[in-house]
């Protein structure tokens, strides 16, 4: 009998710290629902293990301190709050190959290899996951110019497959997508403010 009530108490326990987790996960991710000053569009599409996103925001630099900033990717783990490794393991011509450790909200540690492409006429900055196990990654990061010259329009488009099946509701996922761009954009504001 005593076993029993031991064994039931434990389980109430491990429910009852789940259930905060859970809880605690989603009032994070609300903190990034809505609307955000950075983003200027977005649309998020799910089907199945498939999503596809675009954000376009504003950034109050000329396109090519964006681009710069946005290809000195090595540099993000200083910029970025969202990373928290961006090691450069090789380079050569207009190509990185990047190790990647990502974390948002307070999701589990993501760990990526990814290839990197620069098309500096074209303002266009490319990537890909080579290796990860939860998810890949294909992406772009497009600049547009202003008529002045003095803003650049960045837009971001990404299509990510999951590997494995995730545990967490979609709102969650798409919360931690959008609080790493958004932290994207201001790394990248950041270290343009810099020099």
């Amino acid at each position: 009998m005593n076993k029993k009530l031991i064994i039931g108490g434990i389980v109430v326990v491990v429910i009852a710290i789940a259930a905060y987790k859970v809880l605690s996960l989603r009032a994070e991710a609300a903190k990034w629902s809505g609307p955000m000053k950075e983003i200027t569009e977005e649309n998020v599409t799910h089907d199945n293990n498939v999503t596809t996103t675009r954000f376009v925001s504003l950034i109050g630099a000329p396109v090519d301190k964006v681009q710069q900033a946005i290809w000195d990717v090595e540099n993000s783990q200083n910029m970025v709050e969202n990373i928290k490794l961006s090691k450069l393991l090789e380079s050569k011509d207009n190509t990185k190959l990047m190790e990647i450790n990502l974390q948002a909200l307070n999701l589990p540690l993501q760990s990526f290899t990814m290839m990197w492409t620069l098309y500096a006429d074209q303002h266009r900055i490319t990537f890909k996951t080579v290796k990860s196990q939860a998810q890949d990654i294909d992406g772009e990061y497009q600049l547009e110019p202003s008529p002045d010259g003095a803003k650049t329009r960045l837009v971001y488009t990404s299509t990510s497959r999951d590997k494995i099946a995730v545990p967490f509701p979609q709102s969650v996922l798409e919360s931690a997508n959008r609080e790493t761009y958004v932290n994207t954009v201001r790394g990248i504001e950041k270290q343009i403010n810099q020099g």
